[in-house]
């Protein structure tokens, strides 16, 4: 099984493209922001960038077999940062708490 990620979403062509720009120019922002409508694939650009840039390969198109990317594919790498916004109801903030601690509890 290959767990390669870029393989495994409908990839928006213009976000790779700007993604491998700036993977071959080898000029890695501190962060970078993906936005945009609900659905589009956000997190799963951004989990699929970060695999590539992780690659013991040190390719685009990462191996999806080596354990760094074994780790970016099952949510278990120490080297990546998910950064959401603060919800703005209380409801909101429950269900969001409520989810920060379910990804902390399987981190464990």
């Amino acid at each position: 099984m290959s767990y390669n990620l870029w393989n495994n979403f409908i990839v928006q062509e213009r976000a790779r493209l700007a993604l491998q720009k700036i993977f071959y120019r080898n000029q890695f922002p501190a962060a970078i922001i993906f936005f945009g409508s609900k659905g589009l694939g956000k997190e799963a650009h951004a989990f699929a960038f970060a695999q590539s840039i992780n690659c013991y390969k040190n390719d685009f198109e990462p191996c999806g077999e080596c354990e760094r990317c074994k780790n970016v594919y099952n949510f278990l790498s120490p080297d990546i940062y998910l950064v959401y916004a603060t919800p703005t109801s209380q409801v909101d903030k429950n269900k969001s708490f409520s989810k920060v601690a379910q990804l902390l509890e399987k981190k464990k």
